[in-house]
């Protein structure tokens, strides 16, 4: 007994017919004779009584085993269409880890418009430093990660997505804020908050002030570049960061300018390599390059290097 067995005798069933059943179906009415006789061999009762020059009829067994039939039929069609939602990103889920440099800039806009597009899609995002992101994926906790470039990391797969150049942000209203362009010179002295030692931006940062011997006022010390923007907001001082994350505070009048030497602020996909990449998980790290790509060409990230490689899905099971 086979399903396309059952699917001749329910045609046959509903429409009251061998021709009427094999038309429903796409088959000669030869070929759905032999379909209800070899599942009546394995039944091991007749269905239908065949009488020369009259309708089919149908027995008391067939009536019992058709309404089985539809049952079962119910749940293949429940599984058709759970299986029609899940290819369509109907359904699903998606747990994201992010620093917090893209989690609160560049990732709510990405969220937004995939939950435009697949409202049925459940999506958890976590904000954690880019060594605990790392961590988790890792563990093979989350879908996709967006961290800071780091060492080789066993079971994940890691791809440059972003790099783009620092800037310097400045209080609203700073004397600084009518130059184009900030060289170090012009920070000398200046209250400055730095990132916290040993974060791999702010060991870059400080060689271009070293090389370029000047000393700036290092007033605070913080761990995340959010944390940066507020401060600045509030006077505290001046500082250099990645201008995605700065986005928001642009709207609230800080001032942002581009920075000369160029330090480079990268940031790293990463995914897991044990499992699988789910569709859901595809589909949105397409949308993620695609709205990195548009904000590269607006200058929301500053200068892109020449020859900045493209995110790519080198996951072994990715389509």
């Amino acid at each position: 007994m086979n399903l396309r067995q059952l699917e001749a005798f329910r045609a046959v069933m509903t429409t009251g017919s061998i021709t009427h059943g094999a038309q429903t179906m796409h088959l000669s009415q030869p070929a759905v004779s032999k379909l209800v006789a070899d599942l009546e061999h394995s039944l091991g009762f007749k269905l239908f009584v065949r009488t020369k020059g009259s309708a089919l009829t149908v027995t008391p067994e067939a009536e019992l085993f058709f309404h089985e039939v539809e049952r079962s039929f119910v749940g293949v069609e429940g599984l058709k269409r759970a299986a029609d939602s899940i290819r369509n990103l109907a359904t699903g889920s998606l747990h994201i880890a992010s620093l917090p440099a893209l989690s609160f800039s560049f990732l709510p806009g990405v969220i937004g418009e995939f939950r435009k597009r697949h409202p049925g899609v459940s999506i958890r995002l976590y904000t954690f430093s880019s060594s605990t992101v790392r961590q988790w994926l890792a563990n093979q906790q989350f879908d996709v990660g967006l961290a800071t470039r780091a060492h080789e990391i066993s079971g994940v797969s890691s791809t440059t997505f972003l790099r783009s150049a620092g800037a310097c942000v400045l209080p609203p209203g700073h004397h600084l804020a009518d130059r184009q362009v900030i060289e170090p010179a012009d920070l000398a002295g200046e209250p400055f908050i730095s990132l916290m030692s040993g974060d791999q931006a702010r060991r870059r940062i400080d060689r271009v002030f070293e090389d370029a011997g000047v000393e700036r006022n290092l007033v605070v010390e913080t761990q995340y570049a959010m944390t940066v923007c507020g401060l600045v907001m509030e006077g505290v001082g001046c500082s250099i960061i990645n201008p995605a994350a700065a986005a928001d505070f642009v709207r609230q009048g800080l001032v942002i300018r581009p920075f000369k030497p160029r330090i480079e602020f990268e940031y790293m996909l990463h995914t897991p390599l044990l499992r699988p990449l789910s569709q859901t998980a595809v589909r949105f790290i397409e949308l993620m390059s695609e709205k990195r790509d548009e904000l590269i060409a607006q200058g929301a990230f500053g200068e892109a290097p020449t020859g900045a490689p493209a995110t790519s899905l080198s996951h072994p099971d990715a389509p």
